[in-house]
């Protein structure tokens, strides 16, 4: 017999939300009508409404989401080639303009309605705290934080001017690299991972585009044309000019959240008994929120720079049509998945009879000697795609090298208990936090697409394959280079034997697969799909999800799918993907419901 958790007395609530928000989306997939046009002004958008199940065992479940959310989209040729700007005034110099507009707004009744989301251990395995891991343990004022969204997505101009430069002003995303999924030169925007973390991937108007937190900038793009034998020659460059803000994540008890309690309030451990309860963080930081910075030009500034060749049918040694991207960012760490997500987010004070001083008049004020960190790295990377004709297949390749990223460190390798006690005496005087050690690393992807026919299963179009392989690798890495999330209550480190670390030590090498299908029947109104993802470093942890849209008509469509998250060990293991050491017992099944107009 199924053990549905959740609170009965809410329960006909939750349902009612539901039916409710099928019944408008039914209502309104009966009168589907066009994007709305008026001359050079578009508006369009969608609604959609989505509740996932969390099944943690097969005799469990959770009603984990409902949310409802709501996309509004402006288009606007306010200058085309052929006209005037606003149909008034002249520009001579500008050839065209765009005005673009993306208003979202979200609810999630869950927040209101109460159910039962509990988790019983964190990704280390161990027991939550009973008064502290539901959301009914949330106040008032978090559960409103949690259950509204109302933000301007994006909004900015192009201007392209009669020279072969275009301008974008505004609050935008930037998107470059090869890869679907985790990113390498995507990094002009960080992510927003408190809905769905990185499970809000394919699909109707999802994937990173709901995902990244768009930003105030500038970007030019300079198109020289044909150069030699190479054509579609550009360079394209971005400033932030101080609105970076970091990946934005919650901790338990909400559904998505990381599978740790916040470390600075939670009952159970963490700081909030060090030695006192510590109420704020040193230098006005916030826990992934805000640094030892201030939000201006001066402190806070991003900047990247990519250049982009195609090769000709000229080209020496190189067969024609190999696209390039070198590409170069200066900007603040945030986690991007991989071994970067190891990376250390805090630190201490230096070891130091200063430093002693400081911790002490700290902690007596009720601050914890520790900041949230967010250092500037240089990063350096290519990427580069080639449609091969015989095969009928597109190779993506993808890499960076991140200079000096922040990882936990004893500062030297301990070989006796007592060594690994002073190793964390020495390292910093905030609690169970060692000290930092700069670390290079390498990232790379390749990739292929490829268009397949299987005549016994659709003899009518092909189904679309992809694959890819993704690696981190540390260089020159340290022996007790630790990772971020891993708390002291491990009492030896998980992925390394013999141990030479007080924690998980960080592995050098990372790796992951990738493979998805997809495809096409009754006209494209049926969208079948299948994805596979592999860690066969880390217990071999795996994800398999299968999906299904269906466009009922043109303007709606349902979707199911289903979320499997499998560590087939069933112990504890620490991975940066979070496959099934992070997120273990959290598969799903979901049914979305998308209406456009």
């Amino acid at each position: 017999m199924l053990r549905g958790r959740w609170k009965t007395m809410r329960g006909a609530q939750w349902t009612s939300v539901v039916l409710l928000a099928m019944a408008v989306l039914l209502i309104a997939g009966t009168s589907a009508q066009a994007t709305q046009k008026f001359g050079p002004l578009e508006l369009s958008g969608n609604l959609q409404s989505q509740q996932l199940v969390r099944h943690p065992d097969i005799d469990e479940y959770q009603f984990i989401q409902q949310r409802n959310t709501v996309h509004i989209r402006v288009d606007w040729n306010w200058k085309d080639k052929h006209g005037k700007w606003l149909d008034r005034f002249d520009v001579p110099w500008v050839e065209s303009s765009h005005f673009f507009l993306l208003y979202r707004g979200a609810y999630d009744s869950v927040y209101d309605t109460l159910p039962d989301v509990s988790t019983d251990r964190d990704f280390q395995g161990l027991k939550t705290d009973k008064r502290f891991n539901d959301i009914d343990d949330l106040d008032r004022t978090q559960r409103d934080g949690a259950k509204f969204e109302n933000v301007l997505r994006e909004l900015y101009v192009d201007v392209k001017f009669k020279i072969p430069l275009t301008l974008r002003l505004g609050r935008q995303q930037i998107i470059w690299g090869e890869s679907d999924g985790f990113r390498m030169l995507d990094r002009a925007n960080s992510l927003d991972l408190t809905w769905h973390q990185f499970q809000e991937l394919g699909g109707l108007n999802f994937g990173f585009d709901e995902l990244r937190r768009p930003f105030w900038m500038a970007k030019a793009i300079y198109d020289f044309g044909r150069v030699a034998t190479f054509s579609n020659v550009f360079v394209e460059a971005y400033w932030n000019p101080g609105d970076w803000e970091p990946n934005k994540i919650r901790f338990l008890p909400h559904p998505w959240g990381i599978k740790i309690a916040n470390p600075l309030t939670n009952p159970r451990d963490g700081a909030y008994f060090f030695p006192q309860r510590a109420e704020r963080l040193m230098n006005g930081s916030k826990l992934f929120k805000q640094g030892d910075y201030s939000k201006n030009p001066m402190e806070n500034s991003q900047f990247g720079i990519r250049f982009n060749v195609v090769t000709g049918a000229d080209t020496p040694v190189l067969p024609a049509g190999i696209q390039f991207q070198l590409g170069y960012l200066y900007q603040r760490f945030t986690q991007t998945g991989g071994v970067s997500s190891s990376a250390a987010p805090a630190r201490g004070l230096k070891p130091t009879l200063q430093g002693q001083i400081e911790s002490a008049r700290l902690v007596q004020n009720g601050t914890l000697p520790v900041e949230f960190y967010a250092p500037y790295i240089h990063t350096i990377g290519l990427a580069s795609n080639y449609f091969h004709e015989w095969s009928s297949t597109v190779f993506r390749l993808e890499t960076a090298y991140d200079f000096g990223l922040p990882f936990f460190s004893c500062g030297s390798k301990p070989e006796t208990i007592a060594q690994q006690d002073r190793c964390t005496r020495e390292s910093t005087f905030a609690p169970f936090l060692p000290g930092i050690r700069n670390q290079d690393v390498w990232s790379g992807l390749f990739a292929f697409d490829r268009p397949t026919w299987i005549r016994f299963l659709n003899n009518k179009s092909t189904f679309f394959f992809t694959g890819q392989f993704f690696w981190n690798y540390l260089i020159n890495k340290h022996d007790s280079v630790i990772g971020a999330l891993d708390l002291p209550t491990v009492s030896r480190p998980l992925n390394q034997d013999p141990a030479v670390a007080y924690r998980d030590d960080v592995r050098e090498w990372e790796m992951l697969f990738t493979a998805a299908i997809f495809g096409f029947y009754k006209g494209g109104s049926v969208i079948p799909a299948f994805l596979y993802i592999l860690d066969p470093v880390n217990d071999y942890s795996q994800e398999v999800v299968w999906g299904v849209d269906y466009y009922i008509t043109p303007n709606f469509a349902v979707n199911l799918a289903q979320r499997f998250i499998i560590n087939p060990k069933r112990q504890l293991n620490f991975e940066p993907w979070g496959l099934g050491g992070l997120n273990r017992g959290r598969s799903e099944t979901g049914l979305r419901f998308t209406y456009q107009f």
